[in-house]
């Protein structure tokens, strides 16, 4: 079939849309041979990118998902909300630029323009047709809101971004469709084919696509039954894919998560994760520079949680999904020829080792003279960054602050197998896990089980607060903070429930102010693709003219994000 320059192979349609700027393109069927998408395109369903084919989506394109129509029900897809999902056998290439980034958000409409989407049927939001206007309706200027106008969460709006791939996971052969593959959580199987959930496998050097200056929004709700959707999924994606310059803004549960892969990010923003910021899990073992991550301060109105729990921590970083009393989870088993009994072995394979440069996080303690009215029931104090569950891997040069009476920090020792490998401080104990060269602030101390500073990738008992070049600083007086990290301001938005400027009296900041202890001297990035130079803590230098999350982020474009 001939290709044109918007979509091919697929059921779509063109129509005119009163009040807004040329047309929508409709997407009602899975890309199946090479797509270009650009203007404005509607999901209707679930679209999978499949059988060979490459979508490309240009700089610039608004990308809609629709809201659900229907239940949640085990085994069925009707009603599902619309969602991308890039399977093992295709590619996506949305590669946007700067100043005309790609912003993937929802479909749902507000015709009354009172800041609330509009009621469908059932008790669902209501479905774009010609003539809405959305809800979301000037992304690139004022974004939507976190908070709706009637007090609600503008989460799980849509389903989100899943790109699944050949790399390997430690999964072993759990969902029985091959050795390192599982099914992805949020598709119903059966329900959808699953060729179209399956990820992982034994090609490290997989290519997925790209992704550059995306930007994903108000997404979450569930495909399948019981498993929402991350804003970005990136399921056994290879080191061959580029992701960079990739943002996660208000998302019902995590904000990016990888199950295993080997692929490798840079400049990576999540805000207002309704769960966790980042997730990794099932051996993941790429390289990430430059994550900037805030949580949710906030809960809804009534004081019901925002998003999944209004936001859990900062990183959530496991090694694997499975325990050592379910043996069902995975079969790491081998039989031996000199005892007639199954060996079981729960050591993780391939054993996690990411490695996450330059983050600053920003939990949800908000600090003294914070410009913001609580009108709205405050979310409660959430965890900073926790390693548990086999991890294995390291945090490098980077800041975590305001996580208020938990710490930044959390080592989980309540695992304990016996096996190399499954318990998280027993590998910092053996040097498989480390955080080097960071700083965690206005928070508490670690406890009995936490309270690992380990220095130029080895791990010390020492006591907190270390001053050697290197070593950790945690709570250190000589820390006077970020510039501005007070991340607070009206959740519900101004009275079009869009975020704008006026919200705030000064724009989050996330430099750091100077004299900043350890900013010189720290451990250099050790991995590919990565910037040598960035021997400093945090994702900005603290003396750039322009943050990197300028022009393309939700937050900067709405003023509320210094430049």
């Amino acid at each position: 079939m001939r290709r044109t320059t918007l979509v091919t192979t697929l059921a779509l349609a063109l129509v005119g849309v009163a009040g807004s700027a040329g047309a929508q393109t409709v997407v009602s069927a899975n890309i199946t041979s090479n797509t270009t998408w650009s203007g404005t395109v509607i999901l209707q369903q679930p679209i999978f990118v499949k059988d060979g084919a490459t979508l490309t989506i240009l700089p610039g394109t608004i990308v809609r998902g629709q809201p659900r129509t229907a239940p949640v029900a085990a085994g069925v897809i009707a009603g599902s909300p619309g969602s991308l999902i890039v399977t093992q056998t295709g590619r996506i290439v949305a590669n946007g630029t700067r100043d005309n980034p790609i912003i993937m958000t929802t479909a749902a409409v507000d015709n009354n323009q009172d800041g609330i989407s509009d009621p469908g049927t059932g008790g669902f939001d209501k479905p774009w047709e010609p003539g809405d206007l959305f809800l979301d309706s000037t992304p690139t200027t004022a974004p939507l809101a976190p908070v709706q106008k009637d007090g609600t969460a503008t989460t799980d709006l849509w389903g989100g971004l899943v790109v699944l791939g050949n790399a390997p996971t430690n999964n072993a052969n759990k969902a029985g469709v091959g050795f390192g593959k599982t099914l992805v959580e949020g598709l119903t199987v059966p329900g959808f084919p699953a060729a179209d959930a399956t990820y992982g496998g034994i090609l490290p050097h997989d290519n997925s696509g790209i992704l550059n200056f995306v930007s994903v929004r108000h997404a979450g709700d569930e495909i399948g039954n019981s498993n929402e959707l991350n804003g970005i999924t990136l399921g056994g994606v290879g080191d061959g894919t580029l992701v960079q310059n990739v943002e996660v803004y208000v998302n019902f549960d995590d904000g990016i998560e990888w199950f295993g892969g080997t692929v490798n990010g840079k400049n990576m923003v999540v805000v207002f994760a309704g769960d966790d910021a980042i997730d990794v899990d099932e051996g993941y073992t790429g390289v990430n520079q430059f994550v900037f991550t805030i949580q949710p301060f906030f809960a809804e109105t009534n004081g019901d949680v925002w998003g999944s729990v209004s936001g859990d921590k900062i990183g959530e970083m496991d090694g694997d999904n499975f325990r050592p009393d379910n043996q069902a989870l995975n079969d790491n088993l081998s039989t031996r020829t000199d005892v007639t009994e199954t060996v079981f072995d729960p050591t993780p394979w391939p054993l996690s080792n990411n490695q996450f440069y330059n983050w600053t996080g920003i939990g949800i303690a908000l600090e003294a003279g914070a410009d913001f009215t609580p009108a709205f029931t405050p979310a409660g104090t959430k965890r900073g960054i926790q390693f548990r569950n086999g991890f294995a891997g390291g945090v490098w040069n980077s800041i975590i602050t305001n996580t208020g009476s938990l710490p930044g920090i959390t080592v989980d020792g309540s695992l304990t197998s016996g096996a190399p490998g499954f318990n998280a401080l027993e590998n910092a104990q053996n040097g498989l896990l480390y955080l080097v060269c960071s700083t965690l602030a206005e928070g508490a101390a670690p406890g009995a089980n936490e309270n690992l500073v380990i220095a130029n990738g080895n791990a010390l008992n020492l006591a907190l607060g270390g001053t050697a070049a290197g070593a950790n600083v945690i709570n250190s007086g000589s820390f006077n903070g970020l510039v501005n990290s007070d991340v607070s301001f009206n959740p519900e938005g101004n009275a079009a429930g869009k975020l704008v400027a006026s919200l705030k009296s000064s724009p989050i900041n996330p430099r750091p102010n100077a004299g900043l202890t350890g900013i010189a001297g720290c451990t250099a990035p050790r991995g590919p693709g990565l910037d040598p130079s960035a021997t400093f803590r945090g994702a900005f230098v603290r003396t750039a003219s322009t943050l990197w999350t300028t022009g393309w982020t939700a937050l900067n474009q709405a003023g509320l994000l210094a430049d």
